[in-house]
C-alpha cells in the first residue's frame, strides 16, 4: 500500500469515528429520529392507504380525516386478520374510520397483509384493479421512512404518486426520544428494518 492510499485509509477511519461519536450526542441522536419522520406536503389523491401496526387507533382516525376533508374519495385499509381486536387489525381500522365519519362504502378492507412489504405489494393490486395512480399514506410518524421507501419501490416504476403523511397526536414524539425506552425499541428496531429491506432480506 502506497503512502497515498495509507493516508486516505487513516482520513476515513478518522472520518468514521468522528461520525460515530457525533451520533451518540444529543444533536446526533435527534438527527436519527428526525431522518425516520416524512413529512409529504399533502395533495388530493385517489386512495388514502392506511397500514396497521400502531395498536392506537392513531393511523386509522388521521387517514378518516383526510377522506372527510376531501383530500380522496376512498379509504384503503391494509393490515391482517390477526390481532386483539374481534376480525383483526384491518377489521378495527375500518371500525375506527367508520366511526370518525368515514361512509362504510368507501372503505376498502385489505386483511391479508403481514408485513410493510405485503402492505405496498397488495396495496399497489388493489389500486391497479380500481384504475388509481396516486395515494397518501399514513402511518405513525417512526414508520414513514421505512413505509415511503418499500411503498415507492411498488408505486413508482408504475408512474404512480405517494406522498406520506404520519400520524397525528401519535404516542410516539421524536424530540428526545432517546429518553423513553419505547420510542428506543421503536427507533433502533426500525434502523435494523431498514437495513435488512436495503439488503433485500425483507
Amino acid at each position: 500500500m502506497t503512502a497515498r492510499w495509507r493516508l486516505v485509509w487513516v482520513g476515513l477511519g478518522a472520518a468514521g469515528s468522528a461520525a460515530a461519536a457525533w451520533l451518540t450526542t444529543p444533536a446526533g441522536l435527534q438527527a436519527l429520529g428526525d431522518f425516520l419522520v416524512v413529512r409529504d406536503a399533502v395533495q388530493p389523491a385517489d386512495v388514502v392507504i392506511v397500514v396497521s401496526g400502531d395498536g392506537t387507533g392513531e393511523r386509522a382516525r388521521t387517514a378518516a380525516r383526510l377522506v372527510r376533508q376531501g383530500l380522496a374519495p376512498w379509504l384503503l385499509v391494509s393490515g391482517g386478520r390477526t390481532g386483539a381486536a374481534p376480525g383483526g387489525a384491518a377489521a378495527e381500522m375500518a371500525r375506527v374510520a367508520v366511526a370518525a365519519g368515514v361512509p362504510p362504502e368507501r372503505v376498502v378492507v385489505d386483511d391479508g397483509a403481514r408485513s410493510t412489504r405485503d402492505n405496498a405489494r397488495r396495496s399497489a393490486a388493489l389500486m391497479a384493479r380500481s384504475g388509481w395512480t396516486s395515494a397518501i399514506l399514513v402511518t405513525s410518524p417512526y414508520h414513514t421512512r421505512r413505509a415511503a421507501w418499500v411503498f415507492r419501490a411498488e408505486f413508482l416504476p408504475r408512474g404512480w404518486t405517494l406522498r406520506v403523511y404520519a400520524a397525528e397526536g401519535s404516542f410516539f414524539e421524536v424530540e428526545r426520544w432517546w429518553t423513553r425506552s419505547q420510542a428506543r425499541a421503536l427507533v433502533w428496531g426500525e434502523y435494523v428494518k431498514l437495513t435488512a429491506w436495503l439488503l433485500g432480506l425483507r
